[in-house]
């Protein structure tokens, strides 16, 4: 079974980037987002094991992102 991962960045080409060399490894699905509303869908639906997190999004700054996805 992969452990999923997902990766929240508006930097695309750097979160297909990491989300690529997560791949490569067996045992791994990435997951991506552009954005914090669509990381939060993304929390909803699924557990990830890892959250790579960027602190600077369009929308919400990553620190009070992360404590909303801890509750």
């Amino acid at each position: 079974m992969s452990q999923l991962v997902l990766i929240v960045d508006d930097d695309a080409a750097l979160r297909s980037s990491l989300a690529e060399q997560l791949e490569l490894h067996e045992g791994f699905a990435a997951f991506q987002a552009e954005d914090g509303k669509h990381a939060l869908e993304l929390v909803k639906e699924h557990h990830f094991e890892v959250i790579l997190l960027d602190v600077g999004l369009p929308d919400a700054d990553g620190r009070d992102l992360c404590r909303l996805m801890r509750r």
